[in-house]
């Protein structure tokens, strides 16, 4: 399955006279980070942002405000994540990346907020 978290495969054979090989256990690390998250920012009339968007699902999605706090969320089955910030955000950069379960931190998505 897809997005499988590091961990061990255990291999085992068998020939048509029904015997049985000794299991072989072959670790398997994760290495790839999840692909960047998407972003879509709207402005709530308190000055709060939602952030809306997409991520490898179950991975935790960090949100970097305009005023440099940072919230996180876990991405649903679907991939879908919303996030809203606190009231009264300036100008700025909202930055979002993705950590999957391995650790496997993604690129980063900036969307300016004006």
């Amino acid at each position: 399955p897809a997005n499988q978290p590091s961990g061990d495969v255990v291999v085992v054979a068998s020939d048509a006279a029904g015997n049985i090989s000794a299991e072989t256990t072959i670790p398997y690390v994760d290495a790839t980070a999840p692909d960047a998250p998407t972003a879509e920012v709207t402005v709530n009339a308190d000055g709060s942002l939602t952030i809306v968007g997409t991520s490898e699902p179950g991975s935790t999605v960090a949100v970097t405000n305009p005023d440099g706090n940072t919230e996180t969320v876990v991405a649903g089955e679907d991939g879908a994540y919303t996030i809203t910030t606190p009231a009264n955000q300036p100008s700025g950069d909202v930055v979002v990346v993705a950590t999957d379960a391995a650790g496997n931190v993604s690129a980063e998505t900036t969307v300016p907020y004006v």
